[in-house]
């Protein structure tokens, strides 16, 4: 089995190449033939400040509450001790202390759950959540990296606090603490004794103030309406998948852009499943000269215009209105790609050509098909996406947690 390393440079540099290990999940595995800019496209749009390594929503709000700590800490304690130093510290502590409380069972989404001191982990929650906590405006983080914000926004004000205090007067340490209160920004602030018997579940205030910021900050998206709309949340508490919540949703009452968007990530997951099929053909007939997977293509092919929600007016230029970033060769292959669909794949070495050409675009020297890079190809085994899935799990999972603590 392959492994990934990197050279230890700095816990920015790992968390930047943490950010691209976060693709290898079963949403991405790596995508084979580099779908994944368009499929986060689409999953920003309906879930934004959501990712597929999040399992728990109260750790949206235990980061924050971690950087109060250090911020109510007199100036005199701050010193020498750095923020980063001292948010890594704690989530350690709370990690340790989380998964002996919830007995070192998987299930229950408690990050490093297996973990007994002092081990550690590659990806701590501050990381795997900054951007969530960003997006819904936990802190103000003015759309900083989490080591560029606690190293750059802060030493200004911690070194003014210490030079404050070093004038030896307790009116002059006091001003300057209320002047320096909130330095990170932060929008929430716990209770006191927050971390006392703490669990993952959301107190109701928290959830008020979670439901708030998603309705405020995601309006006329999927994931406020999900919130707001009970018929919504009920189908999507009856559907595991997003290809099925997205199938009976749209029958719904929506606001158009919604439901527009919830046809547009179905439609454009189903004809890309296509894509991945004829790359499993390929790889099986190339390996194995073995047939295995060319039923799966025929039925594919006969029902692509009926699975597909709205076939007729499938239009690739309105996807790629979502997209921040992509190559140009990948959106001529997705175009390629709905113009042979369309014609019903008359020329089946046309279709392999094309998906040998783009696997080799998107893995280069590692691409199975050109370069015969094919160890790891086992019989009757699928390799790459199937449907996706758009962090939709994650996302109902983080909305269970809310509705749940609106309860409490």
């Amino acid at each position: 089995m392959a492994s990934i390393g990197w050279i230890f440079f700095s816990p920015e540099h790992r968390n930047r190449i943490g950010s691209v290990l976060d693709l290898l999940t079963p949403e991405g595995m790596v995508d084979e033939l580099g779908m994944g800019t368009i499929r986060d496209a689409l999953a920003n749009e309906m879930f934004p400040g959501i990712s597929t390594i999040q399992t728990r929503a109260r750790y949206f709000f235990i980061v924050p509450y971690i950087l109060y700590e250090y911020q109510s800490l007199k100036p005199a304690q701050r010193k020498n001790r750095k923020p980063l130093k001292f948010l890594e510290t704690r989530e350690y502590e709370i990690m340790w202390q989380l998964a002996k409380d919830y007995k070192y069972v998987e299930g229950n989404g408690v990050i490093g759950i297996t973990k007994r001191k002092p081990n550690k982990i590659a990806r701590r929650p501050s990381t795997v959540y900054w951007n969530g906590i960003y997006t819904y405006k936990f802190i103000e983080t003015r759309g900083l990296s989490m080591d560029a914000f606690l190293k750059k926004d802060n030493a200004t004000s911690i070194e003014s606090l210490l030079s404050a205090t070093q004038q030896g007067d307790d009116e002059s340490t006091d001003d300057a603490d209320a002047e320096y209160e909130n330095m990170f920004g932060l929008k929430v602030r716990p209770k006191p004794g927050w971390s006392v018997d703490l669990t993952l579940d959301l107190q109701k205030n928290e959830a008020e103030i979670f439901r708030d910021r998603i309705i405020s900050v995601a309006n006329n998206k999927l994931i406020a309406e999900l919130l707001i709309n009970e018929e919504l949340w009920q189908q999507s508490l009856s559907d595991k998948y997003f290809r099925d919540f997205a199938k009976n949703a749209q029958a719904l009452q929506l606001p158009a852009n919604i439901k527009s968007i919830l046809i547009l990530a179905h439609d454009f997951s189903e004809l890309m499943y296509g894509a991945h099929i004829a790359y499993n053909c390929q790889l099986q007939h190339k390996v194995f000269a073995s047939d295995f997977f060319n039923k799966e293509w025929d039925e594919w092919l006969e029902d692509i215009q009926t699975n597909m929600l709205d076939y007729k007016n499938f239009n690739p230029e309105i996807l790629f209105g979502y997209l921040l970033t992509t190559r140009e060769k990948t959106k001529d292959f997705v175009r390629e790609w709905w113009n042979l669909t369309k014609a019903g794949f008359p020329d089946l070495k046309k279709r392999d050509f094309i998906i040998q050409v783009q696997e080799e675009r998107v893995k280069r020297n590692k691409a199975r098909l050109r370069w015969n890079k094919t160890d790891d190809v086992k019989e009757k085994s699928w390799i790459g996406l199937k449907h996706l899935s758009y962090r939709y799990s994650n996302a109902s999972t983080i909305l269970k947690d809310i509705k749940t603590g609106l309860q409490n």
